[in-house]
């Protein structure tokens, strides 16, 4: 039996950077969608996903990336990629979704870029 995955969620200044331990697969996925939810709701535009910790994603899990992506105003924040393994970053080029997401190498670059954007473009 696969073991549930934790969501760390913690603020960094006005950003919430969500570490997920564990897969983001179909049976994770709506958890992790619960949670982006919430944090949006109230009132967390900017927002990073730490992957590092992250075994394996399906496309269930990309998909509420996706969703989470598509819930915040982009005119008042973004949801960016943090720390993919070379094989998720393969994935994410392929699929191109790499021009979807801001994808950073470090939660620390991810974190800062929100405060270098002014206005947060992809």
């Amino acid at each position: 039996m696969a073991k549930e995955p934790l969501f760390n969620v913690r603020s960094v200044d006005d950003v919430m950077v969500i570490e997920i331990v564990g897969d983001l697969d179909v049976s994770t996925s709506p958890r992790f969608r619960v949670k982006l939810e919430s944090l949006i709701r109230f009132g967390h535009q900017k927002i990073v996903v730490n992957l590092k910790k992250v075994h394996m994603i399906d496309s269930t899990g990309v998909g509420s990336l996706v969703y989470g992506l598509k819930m915040i105003d982009p005119m008042v924040g973004d949801l960016k990629l943090a720390e993919l393994s070379p094989q998720h970053t393969n994935v994410f080029t392929a699929l191109e979704l790499d021009r979807v997401f801001s994808i950073f190498p470090t939660e620390d670059l991810a974190v800062s870029s929100f405060l270098s954007d002014g206005a947060t473009m992809h």
